[in-house]
């Protein structure tokens, strides 16, 4: 399934939802006593989004075969940052992690981020 920039913008548009990128600001140390990390920071940006199915059976890096992953289509003018693997993204009822991004562009600006995402 393929969709053109255009599409997949009308997408969001038309059925988007509002959604909170979070990204880590500051990486914590390990604490080997809780067995968590503490001391790092995040900070949320909110933006519009929408989540749909995409199953070909293998997603992320072509290394390992991941099933029920969904995507996610984030546009890119008027946020301020771009989506990174191991970012979160909440809305839709849930948090999802960010395993891949792929940046759409026309003519040389970002217009769209097809990300990858999977509780």
């Amino acid at each position: 399934m393929s969709f053109r920039s255009f599409d997949l913008l009308n997408l969001v548009r038309d059925f988007g939802e509002e959604l909170t990128l979070r990204k880590t600001t500051t990486a914590g140390s390990y604490n080997p006593a809780t067995g968590e990390v503490d001391g790092s920071s995040t900070t949320d940006y909110v933006t519009t989004g929408y989540f749909y199915n995409y199953d070909t059976g293998i997603s992320g890096n072509f290394d390992s075969i991941v099933r029920g992953v969904r995507k996610c289509v984030i546009p890119a003018l008027g946020l301020a940052v771009e989506p990174e693997t191991d970012d979160t993204i909440i809305g839709n009822g849930d948090n999802v992690q960010v395993i891949s991004v792929v940046t759409i562009f026309s003519n040389g600006t970002p217009v769209c981020y097809l990300c990858d995402v999977r509780e």
